[in-house]
């Protein structure tokens, strides 16, 4: 049974004015249909829409990801002579730092935005050296100087040595491998084991 929209009073179904205070309320019940199936066919449509763009950046980050599993350096006369002028250390007792550039490369079609690449060196189960590039954005099929930050851990760097030296003597053997991983604000991904 219909209220009145006015006077707030019970009407019959069928009742195309009020039986109380005479106020239309067929009609104003018809306008509130059409109002709210255009209000349910807006909101519908925003959330198609909102789902699109959701599925838009989970496409591209994914895209990302794989794009940045194909980086990779450029060994050139030119690129080694610019990471060597851009080379600046600091030897202490227990670690030394350096920063330098890197030519990478991007050979897909995916532009690479606001990431970075850390790393770590180990040899066998003692992790000797760490570092990341600076924040970058590369374009797709494109070549860039990035930013390289190291920290060599001295005592882990001399002890992966003797035990290298130690396994050549013996016939042992220990793996050396360099983990990398994407950095993407707060995720970390290992994207690949260089040994």
């Amino acid at each position: 049974m219909p209220y009145c929209h006015k006077c707030g009073k019970k009407n019959n179904e069928n009742d195309s004015f009020c039986e109380h205070c005479g106020t239309k309320i067929k009609e104003f019940l018809e306008e509130t249909e059409k109002e709210t199936e255009k209000v349910v066919k807006k909101t519908s449509t925003g959330k198609f829409f909102f789902f699109i763009i959701i599925l838009f950046i989970i496409g591209y980050i994914i895209l990302d990801i794989w794009a940045m599993q194909q980086l990779t350096p450029v060994i050139s006369l030119d690129s080694i002579l610019t990471s060597a002028s851009n080379f600046n250390g600091q030897i202490g007792i227990t670690q030394t730092t350096a920063s330098t550039t890197i030519k990478v490369e991007n050979p897909t079609f995916v532009p690479i935005l606001f990431t970075r690449i850390s790393y770590d060196a180990n040899y066998g189960d003692t992790k000797f050296a760490e570092g990341q590039t600076g924040f970058f954005a590369i374009g797709a099929n494109s070549q860039q100087d990035v930013p390289v930050y190291l920290t060599i851990n001295n005592l882990n760097a001399v002890k992966s040595a003797l035990g290298g030296i130690w396994n050549t003597i013996t016939g042992q053997t220990q793996k050396a491998y360099i983990n990398i991983y994407a950095d993407i604000g707060i995720i970390k991904l290992k994207i690949k084991t260089l040994e």
